[in-house]
C-alpha cells in the first residue's frame, strides 16, 4: 500500500516563499503527483509480462543470486516484484549490486546481507525465466 504524506498547506506555502521558488500551492502539487502516480500504476498494470519459458540455473553468478532471493520472498523475479510491489527500483547493495531489501506478499520485509547467501547445494533449486 502506498501512503503519501500530506504536508499542511500553510507550511508549504511558506517553504516556497522562503526559498524564492514560485508560488504553486500544495494542493497542485499533489494533484501533480497523484497523476504521476496514477500514470505508473497505469502502466505497470498494462505491463503484465508473462514468461515464456523456464530452466533451472546451473552455475551460481550474481544474476542468480538475485533470483534466488527474489524467490526466497515469493515472486518469480524482479519483473513480477516490481509488478506486485508498484514499485520503480529494488533496494540493492552498492558493493555487490546483490538486492539488499525485499517487502513480501504479506507485507513482511526480507532483509539480505552483502556477501552470497545462495549456495551451490540451492542453486539447481533457482528458476531462470525467458521472456
Amino acid at each position: 500500500m502506498v501512503t503519501h504524506k500530506v504536508p499542511d498547506l500553510p507550511t508549504c506555502l511558506e517553504e516556497k516563499h522562503s526559498l524564492g521558488e514560485s508560488s504553486t500551492s500544495c494542493e497542485e502539487e499533489l494533484n501533480i503527483n497523484d497523476m504521476k502516480m496514477s500514470k505508473v500504476s497505469e502502466v505497470m498494470t498494462k505491463a503484465d509480462i508473462k514468461p515464456k519459458s523456464m530452466h533451472r540455473a546451473k552455475i551460481w553468478s550474481g544474476d542468480i543470486e538475485n533470483l534466488y532471493r527474489f524467490q526466497q520472498a515469493g515472486y518469480r523475479d524482479e519483473v513480477e516484484y516490481k509488478q506486485v510491489k508498484q514499485v520503480n527500483e529494488v533496494e540493492c547493495w552498492p558493493e555487490t549490486g546483490f538486492v539488499k531489501k525485499l517487502q513480501r506478499r504479506d507485507n513482511t520485509f526480507y532483509y539480505y546481507n552483502r556477501q552470497r547467501e545462495c549456495e551451490d547445494k540451492d542453486v539447481p533449486k533457482v528458476k531462470v525465466y525467458v521472456y
